[in-house]
């Protein structure tokens, strides 16, 4: 039987050495099936620890590389889609490590000059119609020089964009265009941060789309502010949004009322942007979501290059921006609720990197099982799983299913939700229809 493609990447050819190739195939599949980022934990006798141990700090073995193989298989799974591409950057800090990890190895200072560790800058790609996690179009670890000029010094306001370190948005919308050329069409998706004019100049009409959250008060056609703007329109649509609660932010699940408005405007270029190939205007329309009768409730404005001139197409955009908590999952996932890659043990900032973008995949499976179980249109299990996983799956959940009705797999076999309720069931969920659905740190968890 053919196997089919799924969104593990293929490592076959990456690193010229076959040896290598098995054994990061290994690494990947001990880190998703182990779901830690301790070489120590997910192996199972000391020489394939050590075997770990010299793959990671192995230069053959090589972050590009690893990059390439990762984003390519996206590109296999594209063709004929509208795809998102959720950008978002986060931030990894080992500063507790200092003493262990190796100087000028790949880590440096982040946002804070006084923490030690690097930054990660990631697009996600999500079938836009079936919310379906597909992998990633773009993925670049960085981090600043020690002891690095400031932007004072650097004269950071009139550096080109290419120079920059928000130059990231434009470099992630562009590769994400190039890769994914075969998709019907992509939207990239972003937070605040990526508010600036260079970036309208990837979009193109019909194939290549921004949803943008606005960050500035930007000057518009007719001598206007952006906000004035807005302030002066009616609201067009009355609509109720469900706030799921937040147990660790003390937030409280409700209902809010929302107002929605829309309208096409003409941003102007700004002094700041200094690319002369692009226009000195650029059209695009805005959508503003708020909450109604609370001062500071919730307030979403979005800038994006499709249409909008009625209350579907600018809701569709709201959702459409909603997609970003997928990013925001797979970032938490790495982090001190998941894989924990902030206290590896490995000693060389280069290697840490390569452990992330492994541990980025397994993260990646975590969040399609998750979707689901949120979801009745669930995505194929061949999507996720390849066939020997699946034998694997079904002789494991033959002996996690109880001797009642109740704490059996309701799930069609071989489906996404039947393999995520074994895992979950691994995890420590018990199954009950009563109980929450199983989420990402859940399916995340080893067993025992």
């Amino acid at each position: 039987m053919e196997e089919p493609i799924n969104s593990n990447p293929d490592f076959k050819g990456a690193f010229g050495d076959k040896r290598i190739e098995r054994r990061a195939a290994d690494a990947l599949r001990k880190l998703t099936t182990g779901r830690n980022s301790s070489l120590r934990q997910i192996t199972e006798s000391e020489a394939e620890q050590k075997s770990f141990y010299r793959l990671f700090n192995n230069e053959s073995f090589s972050e590009t590389a690893i990059e390439k193989s990762i984003v390519e298989r996206c590109r296999v799974l594209s063709p004929g889609r509208h795809l998102l591409c959720i950008q978002d950057t986060s931030e990894f800090n080992f500063s507790s490590k200092q003493g262990r990890i190796k100087p000028e190895s790949g880590l440096g200072t982040t946002s804070r000059n006084d923490i030690l560790g690097f930054m990660l800058h990631t697009s996600l790609v999500v079938d836009a119609v079936s919310s379906h996690a597909l992998g990633y179009s773009y993925i670049k670890a960085w981090e600043r020089a020690v002891n690095a000029p400031g932007k004072l010094e650097r004269d950071y306001q009139h550096l080109a964009i290419e120079k920059k370190e928000s130059y990231k948005w434009i470099a992630a919308a562009q590769q994400s265009k190039a890769l994914l050329k075969q998709a019907a069409a992509i939207t990239i998706v972003a937070d605040r941060e990526s508010d600036i004019y260079d970036l309208f100049g990837v979009a193109e009409k019909d194939k290549v789309h921004l949803v943008i959250r606005s960050n500035h008060d930007r000057q518009i056609a007719g001598k206007l502010k952006l906000s004035t703007h807005l302030n002066a329109l009616p609201v067009l649509y009355d609509y109720e949004l469900a706030i799921a609660g937040d147990i660790r932010k003390g937030n409280r699940k409700r209902i809010v009322q929302m107002g929605l408005k829309w309208t096409k405007v003409e941003l102007l270029k700004p002094v700041s942007c200094r690319d002369e190939q692009l226009p000195g205007a650029q059209q695009v329309y805005i959508v503003e979501a708020t909450e109604q009768n609370k001062d500071k409730g919730i307030c979403w404005r979005i800038l994006t290059t499709h249409e909008v001139t009625n209350p579907e197409q600018a809701l569709q955009i709201i959702c459409w921006y909603k997609e970003r908590w997928h990013i925001e999952q797979i970032h938490r996932l790495l982090k001190t609720d998941g894989f924990r890659i902030e206290r590896s043990q490995l000693e060389q900032g280069w290697a840490i990197h390569k452990l992330t973008l492994l541990a980025m995949m397994a993260s990646l499976r975590i969040l399609q099982m998750m979707l689901a179980y949120l979801d009745d249109n669930e995505q194929s299990i061949d999507q996720v799983f390849d066939h020997q996983e699946q034998k694997c799956l079904q002789m494991i959940g033959k002996k996690l299913e109880g001797d009642t009705e109740k704490l059996k797999n309701p799930e069609k076999t071989n489906t996404l939700k039947w393999a995520t309720w074994i895992i979950a069931r691994i995890g420590g969920w018990k199954g009950y229809t009563s109980q929450r659905k199983p989420g990402p740190i859940v399916l995340q968890k080893r067993p025992g």
